[in-house]
């Protein structure tokens, strides 16, 4: 796959296995994809009013083992720009990745990290504090990080519509509540107690598909268990849970709005919407906001101070789609080099 034609060719022979890892794409998505980073698709091979671009390699990509969604989108950029990439997968491995991945030119996979993949020219590093720190101590001081380092999404719900509580429960559930994608505190305008109970009846619809890990479980319970003791003691909060499982959990907390980071398996804060959305009132966890569901859309000035990466309505936090900025970054532009001419 040598050039753009050849590896668009190859993508789109791709489509039912990356679809739902990446979004729809077809030929003119992609090249208008790489027109809007680099200006004119025709960079990648050609001078374009005095300059092109050249892919950058090898890439590592590490990537985390919540989902496989950051494995497959980081080498399908990679892919479309020719990059050689190596991926570092958990130890544990990711099956579906993994299969599809050894199907690829200039692409190599392991679970382990060796020594000789120190210095790739561009490291992609998926993952939480202590895995961005330590490669950033592991490689090369010459070679470019692009870090996409622990976050996670709300919902600021400031009017009800049909069909949210279902969308919700998507946003909050689908792939296990895991990754940066998965909403873990909703806000809301309005009657909080009322909102949780038919929030609570969404999640009991709707179930996960994917199995708590031992750890999650043992979280959700530990969370649950300080919720009843605080509600013992005249907290004002307000638990609603799955029957014999650890399926799903809604807590509603009057008392706390900040945003923070949950166990996962289901388990969602809902809080009232404060009259100013910033660190202010969210405080410090807000700079790790990647995805904010808005409801409805209109309402989405209300949260310029607090300035998240991304902004979508319920129902669709789960699908940003080829377009989306990573972390607020372009993620193709940082796989290339320009050159100019003149």
């Amino acid at each position: 796959m040598r050039t753009l034609v050849e590896r668009i060719i190859f993508l789109i022979s791709q489509r039912e296995i990356l679809g739902k890892w990446v979004g729809a794409y077809d030929e003119v998505s992609l090249k208008k994809w790489l027109s809007a980073e680099i200006g004119d698709w025709r960079r990648l091979e050609d001078w374009v009013d005095g300059s092109r671009v050249v892919a950058r390699e090898p890439v590592l990509h590490v990537v985390s083992g919540n989902t496989e969604h950051a494995a497959f989108q980081s080498l399908f950029r990679a892919v479309l720009m020719g990059c050689r990439s190596w991926v570092k997968v958990p130890s544990a491995g990711l099956l579906e990745f993994e299969k599809w991945a050894a199907g690829v030119d200039l692409v190599e996979v392991r679970r382990e990290l060796p020594d000789e993949w120190r210095e790739p020219e561009v490291a992609v590093v998926y993952g939480g504090q202590q895995t961005v720190g330590f490669f950033r101590e592991w490689l090369s001081p010459k070679t470019r990080i692009i870090e996409h380092g622990p976050k996670l999404s709300a919902a600021f719900v400031f009017a009800e519509r049909e069909g949210i509580f279902r969308d919700l429960a998507d946003d909050i559930m689908r792939y296990g509540q895991r990754g940066c994608l998965s909403v873990q505190m909703v806000y809301v305008k309005g009657e909080v107690e009322a909102f949780s109970g038919r929030l609570a009846e969404a999640l009991e619809e709707r179930r996960p598909k994917i199995t708590a890990t031992f750890s999650e479980a043992g979280g959700v319970r530990n969370e649950r268990e300080l919720a009843r003791f605080r509600i013992a003691n005249g907290a004002k909060l307000k638990l609603w849970e799955s029957v014999g499982s650890i399926d799903w959990t809604v807590l509603m907390d009057c008392e706390n709005a900040e945003l923070r980071a949950g166990p996962g398996s289901g388990f969602v804060r809902v809080v009232a919407m404060p009259e100013e959305i910033s660190q202010k009132t969210l405080a410090s966890e807000l700079e790790y906001l990647s995805t904010a569901v808005v409801e409805p859309l209109c309402y989405a000035e209300k949260l310029d101070e607090a300035a998240p990466p991304r902004i979508c309505t319920a129902g669709k936090a789960q699908e940003p789609g080829i377009f989306w900025h990573p972390d607020g970054e372009m993620p193709l532009a940082g796989l290339v080099r320009w050159r100019d001419l003149g």
